[in-house]
């Protein structure tokens, strides 16, 4: 997709104040962070009316001053939203506090990123979480399907901002052992590319942001975590889940029913969510994580009656035990009968119940057979790779040679990887699993949206599942969260990425650096 981003080049308003950055102070002093999500940004709507909703609750925001940041979503709702940039410039106009902007990458490149990034640097926006996006909801023009992976994206901003505040997302809530060290390795490149902070993904189980926290600490990322809460009211979870459910978020069956049955209260469940939601920002806090995300609180009188719950529990739940019984308490079913919110089995990296994942022979045979080709034919210093390479390195990729070169490549490595021929043949950094067979062509690591280790697309395995268990069987599962698969260039698409090798242009991986601290300065951002 090389056509322009439709927010590029969107006219932004005039801002002449100084944004300040509340959200880097207070992760910078330590202090718990409280952020929440703006109204949806939805494109059927008018802009003028969309953000006058945001600037209501930014409005209040400010004034309130119990919540750190608002954040601005990207196509949450559709594939048609506004341009969160443009409505988060209104925001440092009309508030002067920096909003913290999200990005999501798909159908978008890195020159999209680049231009949307200097837009906000413009308008006065620093924070930008960074993600790759969930499924297109509208089938994209040919070339337009492409995603930005969200590990690529933080280098690219962290390079082109590096004064800016960076945040990632990372889901704890996998209970099969493939997606859950997925997502782990993932946010450890994230951070390692220059991610400040990570947001955990929605879910209710305590347990998996605990583990998430020790998980960063025992691999010296020490990076401050947000869990995400999301308001979820019977009539939200008829609403939202009609269609199926939602990408990344996994609404556990009883928790299903137990909001059925809240639904035929006076209140239609309301209150009941209210103290759930607040419980989980105090327990985010119990827990020892450095914040929490509000989800689906998009007006201000629900925000204050959910901000004088999480006063209340404060007080009330002064400690982990504490709140731990609290949070049992109100987990029930109207009956009394405590939610289930773990599968079967579930998988724990302290505790794993199920049985240790593997690969399997069919695997680890393709694995040491195209290594074996590897090292025999590409490898520079073997004798084979020497000839071949003196014969393709005088081919050009456009020639009539070189276009039957491609064509070969595709036959052969077709079956073997299910190659797309993208060019850039990355398989030696990847375990020899093409990322062009995932449908967001990622490299670096599963989204979040898998269930269990079944794609977000719904019709094959992750193919992350498949390089985890190769990276666990060769032992260098350290090796592969610090190691950065870079894109492949628009340009080299359907040619042969045998002579882009063999001429020195193939794909190179490298080492990401340790991870950084939050940048050293708090500087309002002149606009």
């Amino acid at each position: 997709m090389d056509s322009a981003s439709p927010h590029s080049g969107a006219r932004l308003p005039g801002v002449a104040c100084v944004a300040q950055n509340r959200l880097l102070a207070d992760l910078r002093g330590g202090r718990f962070v409280l952020t929440v999500e703006s109204p949806p940004l939805l494109g059927s709507r008018p802009l003028k009316e969309v953000v006058e909703d945001v600037l209501r609750l930014a409005r209040w925001v400010q004034e309130d001053g119990r919540v750190t940041a608002l954040t601005v979503s990207d196509r949450v709702r559709t594939d048609r939203d506004h341009d969160p940039v443009e409505v988060g410039a209104r925001v440092v106009e009309t508030t002067g506090v920096c909003p913290l902007v999200h990005w999501a990458g798909k159908a978008r490149t890195a020159r999209h990123l680049q231009e949307d990034l200097e837009r906000g640097q413009a308008a006065g926006l620093s924070n930008f979480l960074l993600l790759t996006g969930d499924a297109l909801r509208e089938k994209a023009p040919e070339g337009g399907e492409r995603y930005l992976d969200s590990v690529d994206a933080i280098r690219i901003a962290r390079q082109q901002l590096p004064g800016s505040l960076l945040a990632a997302a990372v889901n704890p809530f996998k209970y099969r052992e493939e997606a859950l060290w997925g997502q782990y390795v993932k946010a450890a490149k994230k951070v390692r590319a220059g991610a400040d902070f990570l947001m955990a993904q929605i879910g209710w189980d305590p347990r998996k942001l605990a583990e998430a926290a020790e998980w960063l600490r025992a691999r010296g990322l020490r990076v401050p975590l947000l869990a995400s809460v999301w308001l979820l009211t019977p009539r939200v979870a008829s609403r939202v889940l009609r269609s199926g459910p939602l990408p990344g978020v996994d609404v556990p069956p009883d928790f299903l029913r137990c909001l059925e049955a809240e639904a035929k209260t006076p209140d239609q469940g309301r209150q009941r969510a209210l103290h759930r939601a607040a419980l989980q920002v105090v327990g985010a806090r119990r827990l020892g994580l450095e914040g929490a995300h509000l989800c689906g609180v998009h007006t201000p009188r629900t925000l204050e009656e959910l901000l004088g719950l999480v006063d209340e529990y404060t007080r009330r739940c002064p400690d982990l035990p504490s709140w731990q019984a609290a949070w049992q308490e109100v987990m029930r079913h109207p009956e009394g009968s405590p939610l289930r919110l773990v599968p079967e089995r579930p998988y724990y990296v302290d505790d794993a119940v199920s049985a240790p994942a593997a690969a399997t022979a069919q695997e680890v045979r393709s694995f040491h057979f195209l290594q074996a080709v590897d090292r025999w034919v590409f490898d520079h210093r073997s004798p084979v790779s020497r000839i071949v390479g003196g014969v393709l390195g005088m081919v050009g990729p456009d020639s009539s040679l070189g276009r039957e070169l491609a064509r070969v490549e595709r036959v052969f490595k077709g079956p073997l990887v299910g190659c797309q021929l993208c060019g850039n043949c990355r398989l030696p950094h990847t375990y020899f699993v093409c990322p062009e067979t995932c449908p967001k062509g990622l490299a670096n690591g599963p989204c979040g949206g898998t269930q269990g280790n079944t794609c977000e697309f719904g019709d094959r395995e992750c193919i992350h599942a498949r390089v985890y268990r190769l990276a666990k069987h060769t032992a260098s599962l350290q090796t592969w969260e610090s190691t950065w698969v870079p894109p492949v260039p628009e340009e080299v698409r359907g040619s042969c990425s045998w002579i882009h090798h063999y001429r020195g242009k193939g794909s190179k991986a490298e080492v990401l650096p340790a991870s950084h601290p939050l940048p050293q300065e708090v500087k309002d951002v002149a606009t």
